[in-house]
């Protein structure tokens, strides 16, 4: 569990009752994780359109951007919802 969504959770709850709850989602949030999964893979495959821009890098580096915050809300989910 991630200390940011343990500090954003509702303050009703304790924090094992959202730990709980949160790793019972595990099983509606894969399809979630397989979707940031393939996005992934989709922005990490190269085309010869990909250099028709004289500044290529500053695409890869908006590419490795989206890869990061993709990344970042995968290890978000719960380990059960990765694929």
């Amino acid at each position: 569990m991630n200390h940011s969504l343990l500090a954003k959770r509702p303050k009703d709850s304790s924090k094992e009752d959202f730990t709980k709850s949160w790793d019972n989602c595990g099983y509606t949030l894969s399809a979630l994780a397989l979707l940031l999964t393939e996005l992934i893979e989709q922005n990490n495959k190269v085309t010869k359109d990909d250099f028709d821009c004289p500044n290529h890098y500053a695409k890869l580096a908006f590419q490795a951007g989206e890869n990061k915050a993709y990344e970042y809300v995968l290890s978000l989910l719960p380990e059960n919802s990765k694929p």
